[in-house]
């Protein structure tokens, strides 16, 4: 599926024909790779229109999608506001994955079972169900795989997590007062789309910020470790 006709992609998307011209014409959708008179489409423009079809489930309208594509043209930016794998931008929020006892323990073996709770405190992991869990943000569980596997100890992976958990807390909490209690006289319609749309800019703007922050203050850091290295 490397190289896809437009029939070809109106059929996988689901789509007619004449909705993937118009998205192109809107700006919503990347032009294909010419080859003569026949456009050639990849599977990006695939995960493209699984993109805006989400979206357009969320209640965004087509010339909101376009202003949000707009503003995040780098591609790992905009899976960064969509926590997704940077090959798949296919859904808004995260999806939670289903994981059993065993599974996390072959995935977290300094972790799982004796540190279960810990995890389960910080919203790394979730119950769903009799012996099964949820992981919210797989993002931030393979986060915790791969500082646990760099070599960093247990200990202080879960108190990064522990920071990661009381900072969403905070954030979370100021955004709900913020949207419990409206302006008197404000649109109902705009309160709603405020409260959909918000959630990923939220997320984007703090996921952002921390990045920003942390690549300073490894700038900073950076002087004193090249003199360490130096002696």
């Amino acid at each position: 599926m490397d190289e896809l006709s437009v029939d070809e992609l109106a059929h996988r998307a689901g789509l007619p024909t004449r909705t993937i011209r118009e998205y192109q014409t809107m700006g919503l959708l990347p032009s294909p790779e010419r080859r003569g008179r026949v456009g050639i489409y990849r599977v990006a423009h695939l995960q493209r229109l699984q993109l805006i079809g989400r979206l357009q489930e969320r209640g965004y309208s087509l010339a909101g999608i376009r202003d949000l594509l707009t503003s995040w043209t780098d591609g790992d930016e905009l899976t960064d506001i969509l926590g997704l794998s940077p090959d798949e931008l296919v859904h808004l929020d995260e999806p939670g994955s289903p994981a059993t006892l065993d599974q996390l323990t072959r995935l977290l073996p300094q972790l799982v079972p004796d540190r279960l709770d810990d995890l389960l405190a910080f919203g790394v992991i979730d119950h769903c169900g009799p012996d099964r869990y949820c992981v919210p943000s797989p993002s931030l569980l393979q986060l915790t795989v791969d500082a646990l596997a760099t070599g960093y100890t247990p200990t202080a992976v879960l108190s990064l997590l522990t920071a990661v958990h009381d900072a969403a807390e905070l954030v979370a909490g100021a955004a709900h007062k913020l949207l419990s209690r409206p302006p008197a006289g404000a649109d109902r319609q705009q309160l709603e789309a405020l409260a959909t749309r918000g959630r990923g800019l939220l997320a984007h703007g703090t996921g952002r910020l921390a990045i920003y922050t942390l690549g300073r203050r490894l700038e900073s850091d950076a002087p004193g470790r090249r003199a360490r290295h130096a002696r």
